[in-house]
C-alpha cells in the first residue's frame, strides 16, 4: 500500500488514478487524478490540508484538530504534488 501523492491518502491498486492514455497511476488516488490530469487543478496545498485535517476529525471524532492539522500539516506538503523538489523529476 502506498499514499496518494496528492491528497496522502492510503491507496491501493484499485484506487490509482489514470494516466492520459487510461493506464494506471499508482502515484496518485482516482480521486485526485484522472486521464492524466489533477480532477482539482486550482486547489491550493492549504485548500487541501484543511479538507485533509476534517475528513480525519470526521473519521476519528476523538481526534484533536490541533492533531490532525499538525499531522496533515507535516505530510501534505512533503507529497510529490506540492514539493516543488519533484515537480521537475515527475512527469505524468
Amino acid at each position: 500500500m502506498g499514499f496518494c501523492n496528492s491528497c496522502g491518502r492510503p491507496i491501493v491498486k484499485e484506487d490509482y488514478g489514470t494516466n492520459e492514455d487510461g493506464s494506471l497511476n499508482p502515484e496518485f488516488c482516482k480521486d485526485c487524478f484522472q486521464d492524466g490530469k489533477y480532477t482539482e487543478p486550482d486547489i491550493t496545498l492549504t485548500e487541501m490540508i484543511v479538507r485533509k485535517s476534517k475528513e480525519m476529525m470526521e473519521k476519528n471524532p476523538r481526534l484533536p484538530e490541533t492533531t490532525a492539522t499538525g499531522i496533515t500539516t507535516t505530510f501534505i506538503p512533503g507529497l510529490k504534488r506540492w514539493n516543488p523538489e519533484f515537480k521537475d523529476d515527475y512527469q505524468f
